[in-house]
Parts: structure tokens; C-alpha cells; sequence
């Protein structure tokens, strides 16, 4: 257990931590006579429960309106971590508007909490709970950023800032993709002007007229991991290992100083992270789809791996691949549209973290695609392996999500992975009737028949000639 004074770290701070370092267990936030219990699974929000009668799913619902006041008894009465899967079996309402209210009931909880001024915080490793019980988020990082726009106290965000001595930096690694958050212009304007190292100080001094608004945005992307303090010790280490060098050194000197073509190969692939698709194939940014075909065809036959010599072998190859990758974005418009938008949005942060997201991305469809394969195969676990790395890559992948529960479904012991990951699926794409489908056979086989009705239900008021959802609904009503 970790614990914390809210008055030193505040709670911007403490739940920043969680999602970076990506823990799963419960924040126990204490304020008499506030107690909440924060859930968090892999650094994602998915529960909130507190002793406060007002903050029940139970009381929330009545005065939304979504429900009578008798039906919101059952729902809290027990457990208060069931509170959700009561609500999503009692039904009545479909699917997509059960999570809407049920992540406005999170959030009412949620933000407040930014603006403590003090208070203890406590925070438990634990397993996670399981997925029948949890909100599915849409994004806690968007959440996070809601609550640190909330605050209000100028001491809790001088506290949040820490100290302005310090310098920040985009960082290399982004936990949270800058794009994936709702920023307003102003405050992406704000968050695009920090391109090197400098002190928080002097960072905000720039924006004098917007001193609270960057403040706040500082506050959110230090907390989301968007911006990281320069650890000077970490940069002092060379990035180059003694081996990489030593290789390099040795593959220069067999190349020998009389073939040039080779040496400018090597250097050409050394280089290959920071050069853009336009700069691959040696053609302006503006250039038509004529002239990208030509650079493409120019460039293979520049870096033909046959009119080289067997050493330098594996470098064209990496030219050749990134040919390869460079042709097929820019030659499709849709792709080439996207690409240039990414150019345009982070040129000032550096075309490595760029490349970085195309790659991933790129990674992403290519598991997917290669999963599916796998999958019909009959080679689940291999299946799995690529999957998670896509869905780690793109999580609002919502096929991939899905494939990946149904592929974990055929290990029993795997069915709660399973279920989580029909649920992200469902989070992304609330219309997605085989995701319904096979989280109610997940549930049925479980014996969970009332949960089961739900999700066929659910599908059938999306698809209503279904069959599947039919037939099954069918079955466990003649029981």
C-alpha cells in the first residue's frame, strides 16, 4: 500500500501516476466525511464506490430519471462493486444508453475529487474486478483532463505544478496519444508550443494572458504522460550502445573507403527514423500521384538489393521495407490525407515519435489481419499474442478487441479476459451485436441466465432479425 497527503501530492498528480505506470487495485480517497474507493485496472478508471448515499448508481438513476424508485433499491442493495452488473441485468434500458449514464455517474464522482485541497490517499495493488462489474470508459485520459479543467482553487493548481524550476520536455514515449484527447485550440496551441527542454517557469511565461489555462493544460500533460521531466542523468547516457558502435565500425571498415554507393547505403539506413514517407521517396509534398509511383520505382532500383554486396544485405532491406511502407500510404489518397494531417500536427515534435505512431499502427493491422488468419487456423494462443500487441498499439480497435475475446473464449480459463475484452470492444462500438452475442454465451455458460437475456436482448434492439440472438433468447426462455 502506497500512501499519500493530498496537501503535498495532489490528486491530479496521484491518479497521472496510475494511469502512466499503468497499476491495477483501488485509491481509497479519505476526507471526512468523504470516502471514496477508486477501481483501476491496467491504469484504466473502471469503478467508483463511496459511502455516501447520494453517490449510489441507485440515487443517480433516480434523478436522472432512468429509473423508478423501487427498481433503484435493488440495484443498491449488496455489494456495492455489483452495483453495475444489477443495473445491466435488470434491463430496461438498451445497451448504449446504460453506459452513457452509466459513465456520467463515474464522472460526476470523478471530478470533484481535482479539487481537493486536502485529504489522505491510499492505493492497494489488488486483482482486478472482474468485468461484469466495471464502467467501460470511453477514455480516462479525456476524464482526467475534464477534472484538472475544473479546478478552481489557485492553491490546488500551484501545488499541482510543483516546482516551476523544473524542466519539462515533450516526452519520447507518450503513455496517452496527444491527438486521442479532446484539447481545445486554445489549449493545443498551448500544448504544441513546448518543442525543447525548458523550465515550467519560463514555459508559462509565455502565455501570460492564458496563465491559468496553461497552467492547467502543464498540469494535464505532465499527469497523462504528454509531457516528462528531464531526467538530465537519463539523457547523459548515450543512446548509441558500444556494441551498436563497435558493429557499425566494423561494417564500415569491410565496406572499405572505394565503394561509396555502399557507405552511403549504411548511412541511409541508419537514418530511416527520422526521414518522413516524402523524403523516402525523394518527392515534395505536393507532389501527384505520378510522381510518388515514379519516386517509388526510382528509389527500388536505387536500392536494388541485387547490385549490392552481400555485407551491406541487411540495410537495403530495411530501405527496401520502408519503401515499401512510404508507396503505400502515399499513393492511397484516404492514407496519404491522414498522413499528412499527422506531418502537419506533430512536425514539432519530431519525426521519430511520428513515425513511431505510423509504425505502431501500421503494426496493429498488420497482427490483426495475420491474427484473423491464425485464428481460423485453429492457432488461438498465437492469435492472442499478436492481438494483444494490436490492441495495445490501436485500443480503439474495436474488431480487434472483439477478435481477441472470442479467441481467449475457447480456454476456459481465460473466459474473464474474454469477457473484458467483449466489453472494450462494446465501449468502442455499442452496436456491435457479436460482441453482445458472445458475451451473453459467456455468461450463459457461467449460469448467469438474467445477464445472458440482457445482452440477446440488447442485439435484438439493434439487429432485430437476428437470428442467433433469437434463437438463443428463445432457448432461455423455454426454460
Amino acid at each position: 500500500m502506497s500512501l499519500e497527503r493530498i496537501e503535498i501530492t495532489p490528486f491530479a498528480v496521484i491518479v497521472g501516476d496510475i494511469l502512466q505506470e499503468r497499476r491495477t487495485g483501488h485509491l481509497t480517497i479519505i476526507q471526512t466525511p468523504l470516502r471514496k474507493v477508486l477501481h483501476w485496472s491496467q491504469g484504466e478508471l473502471v469503478l467508483i464506490t463511496s459511502v455516501t448515499p447520494e453517490d449510489s448508481l441507485g440515487d443517480f438513476l433516480v434523478r436522472r430519471g432512468a429509473l423508478a424508485a423501487d427498481r433503484a433499491l435493488q440495484i443498491a442493495g449488496g455489494d456495492p462493486t455489483s452495483a453495475v452488473a444489477r443495473f445491466h441485468e435488470g434491463g430496461g434500458l438498451d445497451l448504449s444508453a446504460r453506459q452513457t449514464l452509466l459513465r456520467e455517474w463515474i464522472s460526476a464522482q470523478f471530478i470533484p475529487l481535482f479539487s481537493l485541497d486536502e485529504g489522505t490517499s491510499a492505493f492497494t495493488d489488488d486483482t482486478a474486478l472482474e468485468p461484469e462489474k466495471r464502467v467501460f470508459l470511453q477514455s480516462t485520459a479525456a476524464l482526467i483532463l475534464e477534472g484538472i479543467r475544473s479546478i478552481t482553487n489557485g492553491l490546488v493548481l500551484r501545488r499541482s505544478l510543483g516546482d516551476l524550476k523544473r524542466e519539462i520536455a515533450p516526452a519520447r514515449e507518450p503513455r496517452v496519444d496527444v491527438e486521442s484527447i479532446p484539447l481545445s485550440d486554445a489549449e493545443r496551441r498551448i500544448a504544441d508550443a513546448l518543442h525543447d527542454a525548458q523550465s515550467i517557469e519560463s514555459f508559462l511565461r509565455q502565455f501570460h494572458t492564458e496563465s491559468v489555462t496553461a497552467a492547467k493544460v502543464v498540469i494535464a500533460m505532465l499527469s497523462l504522460g504528454i509531457f516528462a521531466v528531464v531526467d538530465y542523468a537519463a539523457r547523459a547516457a548515450p543512446e548509441t550502445s558500444v556494441d551498436d558502435m563497435q558493429r557499425d565500425l566494423e561494417l564500415l571498415a569491410a565496406i572499405g573507403s572505394n565503394d561509396q554507393r555502399s557507405l552511403r547505403a549504411v548511412a541511409m539506413s541508419r537514418q530511416l527514423a527520422s526521414l518522413d514517407h516524402y523524403q523516402i521517396l525523394d518527392v515534395p509534398r505536393a507532389a501527384a500521384r505520378a510522381q510518388i509511383l515514379t519516386g517509388a520505382e526510382q528509389a527500388r532500383k536505387r536500392y536494388d538489393p541485387t547490385t549490392y554486396p552481400p555485407i551491406v544485405r541487411d540495410s537495403i532491406m530495411a530501405i527496401s521495407r520502408r519503401i515499401d511502407e512510404a508507396l503505400g500510404i502515399l499513393k492511397d489518397p484516404v492514407r496519404r490525407q491522414a498522413y499528412d494531417k499527422l506531418l502537419q500536427q506533430r512536425a514539432a515534435r519530431g519525426a521519430d515519435e511520428l513515425q513511431k505512431r505510423v509504425t505502431q499502427r501500421a503494426i496493429a493491422e498488420q497482427n490483426f489481419t495475420r491474427a484473423k488468419e491464425l485464428s481460423i487456423a485453429g492457432d488461438y494462443y498465437g492469435a492472442i499474442v499478436l492481438l494483444k500487441q494490436a490492441v495495445d498499439f490501436a485500443p480503439d480497435h474495436a474488431e480487434a478487441w472483439y477478435l481477441l475475446g472470442a479467441c481467449q473464449e475457447r480456454n476456459p480459463k481465460w473466459r474473464r479476459e474474454a469477457a473484458e475484452s467483449f466489453q472494450r470492444s462494446l465501449s468502442i462500438d455499442p452496436n456491435k451485436t457479436d460482441a453482445l452475442i458472445s458475451l451473453g454465451d459467456l455468461y450463459r455458460g457461467e449460469g448467469l441466465t438474467s445477464r445472458a437475456q440482457s445482452c440477446y436482448e440488447d442485439a435484438l434492439k439493434i439487429a432485430p432479425d437476428n437470428q442467433q440472438a433469437k434463437s438463443r433468447l428463445d432457448a432461455i426462455r423455454k426454460k
